[in-house]
Order: C-alpha cells, then sequence, then structure tokens
C-alpha cells in the first residue's frame, strides 16, 4: 500500500477524535512523504525506540504525536519545581526586598518563566495559521529533526528551523545545521531587542507576516483556549 494511502486511512481513523481541517491533514502528509525521503531526520523520543516511517505501525504512532500536539492548547504551566529560598534571602538582603516581596517576586518569576516558555512554540503556531494555506507544513509532535517548516516546491525540499531569539540555543545544537541545506530564521535579536520580520526566508515573504500580526495571534488564541481549560 503507498504511504499516500495509509496516511488516508490513519487520518480517517483518528479523524472522530479531532475533526481535522484538510489543510492539516495535507501538512501530515507532506511530513511523511519528506521523512520517507529522508528517514534519517526522524528524531526519536528514545534511542532504543524503533520506528518504520513506510509502515501503517510506524506512521499511526507519528500520526497520533502530529495531531495531539496540534490539538493541546498551549497555554503557560507553572513549573512545579520548588523554589530556592537562597534566592530570596540574597533578594532581600541586597535589593532590601520585605519577606512578602520576595514571594510575590518568586511567583512572578515562575509566570514570567512559563509565559516565555510557551512563546516559541505560539510563534510556530502562528507562522503555521498564515503559511499551512500556502503549502507550508508544520512539523509539530517533535520528530522530525532540527526542522519545524518544509515546503516542497520546484522538486525540492525547502527545510526551515525557528528560533524565537538569536541566542536561544548553544553551538553543540545549532552544530546539527551543519553541512544541511536547514535554514535558521530567529524573531528577535537578543542584543537589540529589533524583530527580523523584515528578514524572513524569501519564500516566507509577502504574506504580511509581522510582530502586529503575532501579538494579534497569540492575545485571541490565549483567549479562546483558556476557556477550554
Amino acid at each position: 500500500m503507498s504511504i499516500e494511502k495509509y496516511c488516508s486511512e490513519i487520518i480517517e481513523e483518528l479523524n472522530p477524535s479531532y475533526d481535522i481541517e484538510e489543510t492539516l491533514q495535507e501538512s501530515f502528509k507532506t511530513v511523511i512523504k519528506y521523512l520517507n525521503q529522508y528517514p534519517e531526520n526522524l528524531s526519536l523520543s528514545s534511542k532504543k525506540e524503533s520506528l518504520d516511517v513506510t509502515t501503517k505501525d510506524g506512521i499511526t504512532k507519528l500520526g497520533v504525536s502530529y495531531f495531539q500536539s496540534f490539538y493541546s492548547a498551549t497555554i503557560p504551566q507553572l513549573p512545579q519545581t520548588v523554589s530556592d529560598e537562597m534566592v530570596s534571602i540574597i533578594m532581600k538582603k541586597v535589593f532590601k526586598y520585605s519577606d512578602e516581596e520576595a514571594e510575590k517576586i518568586k511567583i512572578s518569576h515562575k509566570q514570567s518563566m512559563a509565559s516565555e516558555n510557551a512563546v516559541g512554540t505560539l510563534l510556530e503556531r502562528y507562522l503555521d495559521s498564515v503559511l499551512r494555506p500556502v503549502g507550508w507544513a508544520w512539523c509539530c509532535g517533535n520528530f522530525v529533526k532540527a526542522i519545524d517548516f518544509i515546503k516542497f516546491d520546484n522538486g525540492n525540499w525547502f527545510e526551515l528551523q525557528i528560533k524565537n531569539r538569536s541566542n536561544s540555543e548553544n553551538s553543540s545544537s545549532s552544530a546539527i545545521r551543519n553541512n544541511t541545506n536547514i535554514h535558521k530564521w530567529y524573531r528577535i535579536d537578543a542584543t537589540t531587542g529589533n524583530t527580523k520580520w523584515n528578514n524572513l526566508p524569501e519564500s516566507m515573504q509577502g504574506l504580511n507576516l509581522s510582530e502586529e500580526g503575532f501579538k494579534t495571534f497569540v492575545e485571541q488564541y490565549i483567549a479562546e483556549n483558556l476557556k477550554s481549560i
């Protein structure tokens, strides 16, 4: 059976749970086609795990991961780790905060970190909302190595990695792009605070992607999804 047929059957089986829109179905099929051409770019959660992207079983596992990831709301969740009390002691001694102020800052810090952790995925969701209708596929589900968006155009794959800030990866993680055709785009220059919407890859230009559009998307997305949690 063809990969296209496998994908269609899997989407039909999963569709009652999600009501998957047609453009998202095509996006998933594109990702699977890409992995069939470049199976070395499949990223598994465990080195002991094995998965064959040419079989229905393998594609089913990826389909579950893909659509669960897409339909799981990206809402900041406070970390469950316990704060280091020494931080509050230092803040009170050095910056003269009261016990009450230090406690409020501790909570605010957790809220800020949770919100910051959500920005990257929200950025990808915004890009997907604009790019998917024109043929791009979002590689959600965390099973495509170092690539967030792909597009097949004129017989070639355009592979793109998205970063929220210019300093959001270290040298070892950036090395994964060495000797590849993976392009990188980041939203903010960490040294200046300037956004880089005017420096999008050529194939993403002319689609009215902007910081204002991103802000509007995030506000609407958070408002809609807060109702469901």
